[in-house]
């Protein structure tokens, strides 16, 4: 209920004494009090109506009016009913004055009516709008509960909220982070949620996680807080079950995931069909598309991984996550945004991971048509995040999971035996060469570059690359030789 509504009732025969923009009659009514005494302040809440006949206010001070509209201002009420005809025959001209001051609407209520009346009236409507909000607050719930019994994404749950509320809606967590929002095109910051708990322009709920995690959900723009807490009260039970399916790990399959992960790493040892029957186990199809995401979670931040987690699945239905060795692997399949193209897809979840965990190394490759192409697309991620600052899409093939695909038994003796007269020179003249190799590799062959990093002069370099050529029988001046080297290194290096 809001001022104006109050003005609109005919049956009221309220009058506006005060100039009052159209936003500050457009507040909403709380609930309603009558008080005759100069400091009811006490007993007041926001957006309360305040009903008085001024009994006992037999002053003309300016200034104890305004005293009395500035406390009534700070609640802040919603506006004052000033009954005429019981104790003022008028509205004091000193408590218009201070009203219009504190921008604090003042009504004037006739003597024909009884201020018993406007306070059933405000009552009556206030239980009715509490009532019809309650049935749509279950109603939300309903709603939110399908959304998230059917692997919906949180994004999904929040839209839901967004429109029932009329309002923009964020999550944040205990730092002041933004965990997700709706619509797409609202901006949210951290003093978003500073001016919520404060109780200016937004408001903001704790949602009831049940855990240490602490989470908010803030809303701006449409209803104001008490009706706002009363529609998503249910609704904000689901959104925390829902965050907490993310923060736990997931332990019915980690048993499998880890396998499948150990798995994709034996080229030799385990085949295709093999590894296809652990995919299927741990709740992959092997027939759909999947998505990669590779990150290496800050071990000192323990918001990451469910960070990475939501990112993932704001955009998939199907999604198995596991840890292993300080790496987080997310296997993403049915994607929620049906009908883009594939590239669309895994740029929406780069720009999720982005907003998520931006400064966190990440791999996204994808989508992966079978489990063979996931299984070099998983051997390239590992060796990448160790080499990243923040979420990228790598080129699709790379020769790094060429290497681990092809370098079998053999491969791995025959890079042994290429770098071993290397590895023996360094032993036995306490040289540097395999070093030396290692960096004019990763420099591109550049001697200038090759130089500076190892702080040696270049005729220096050029002594040691002649005698590495002569050991390992190899022109390292030809693409050729380079890229045998090359391979050698990261055989060895498996």
């Amino acid at each position: 209920m809001k001022v104006a509504d109050l003005l609109a009732e005919d049956t009221l025969q309220l009058r506006l004494h005060t100039p009052s923009s159209r936003q500050r009659l457009a507040r909403s009514i709380s609930f309603c009090a009558q008080a005759e005494f100069l400091d009811p302040t006490p007993f007041l809440g926001a957006g309360c109506l305040v009903i008085t006949n001024g009994i006992g206010f037999n002053f003309s001070d300016d200034q104890i009016w305004d005293a009395y509209a500035e406390r009534l201002a700070d609640v802040p009420v919603a506006a004052i009913a000033f009954g005429t005809g019981a104790a003022h025959r008028l509205i004091p001209p000193g408590l218009i004055r201070a009203a219009t001051k504190h921008n604090v609407p003042l009504l004037e209520v006739p003597h024909v009516v009884p201020a018993l009346q406007v306070q059933r009236f405000v009552t009556s409507v206030l239980e009715a709008e509490r009532f019809a909000l309650t049935k749509q607050s279950w109603a939300l719930a309903d709603r939110c509960a399908r959304i998230a019994g059917t692997g919906g994404a949180l994004r999904g749950l929040l839209a839901e909220i967004a429109g029932a509320a009329k309002s923009q809606v964020a999550v944040f967590d205990a730092i002041g982070d933004v965990v997700a929002f709706w619509p797409k095109g609202s901006g949210w910051t951290h003093e978003d949620l500073s001016r919520a708990a404060a109780g200016t322009e937004a408001s903001s709920f704790e949602l009831p996680m049940g855990g240490t995690e602490i989470f908010h959900l803030v809303a701006r723009g449409g209803l104001s807080r008490e009706p706002l807490a009363t529609l998503l009260g249910p609704a904000s039970s689901i959104l925390a079950v829902q965050l907490n399916n993310v923060l736990k790990a997931p332990g019915q399959k980690a048993a499998r995931m880890a396998a499948l992960l150990q798995q994709f790493g034996d080229w030799e040892g385990v085949a295709t069909d093999e590894l296809t029957r652990t995919f299927r186990a741990a709740g992959l199809d092997p027939q759909a598309a999947t998505y990669l995401v590779v990150a290496r979670p800050d071990p000192d931040d323990s918001t990451h991984p469910w960070k990475i987690r939501l990112a993932v699945q704001e955009l998939f239905h199907r999604v198995q996550i596991h840890s292993s060795q300080g790496n987080l692997f997310a296997f993403a399949q049915s994607s929620t945004a049906t009908g883009e193209p594939p590239e669309s897809i895994t740029e929406q979840l780069l720009e999720s991971c982005r907003q998520m965990a931006a400064g966190v190394p990440i791999v996204i490759r994808g989508p992966a048509e079978s489990v063979d192409e996931l299984r070099l697309g998983v051997a390239d991620a590992r060796h990448k995040v160790l080499h990243v600052s923040e979420p990228v899409i790598p080129a699709p093939l790379d020769i790094q999971s060429l290497i681990a695909a092809t370098a079998g038994g053999g491969a791995r003796a025959a890079a042994h035996k290429l770098l071993a007269p290397v590895v023996a020179y360094d032993r036995d003249h306490n040289s540097a060469l395999l070093q030396t190799l290692r960096s004019y590799l990763e420099h591109n062959a550049q001697p200038s570059d090759t130089s500076r990093d190892l702080y040696i002069h270049r005729n220096t370099l050029s002594k040691r690359l002649r005698l590495l050529s002569e050991l390992l029988r190899l022109p390292l001046d030809t693409l050729d030789g380079q890229a045998t080297c090359l391979m050698a290194l990261r055989i060895t290096d498996l």
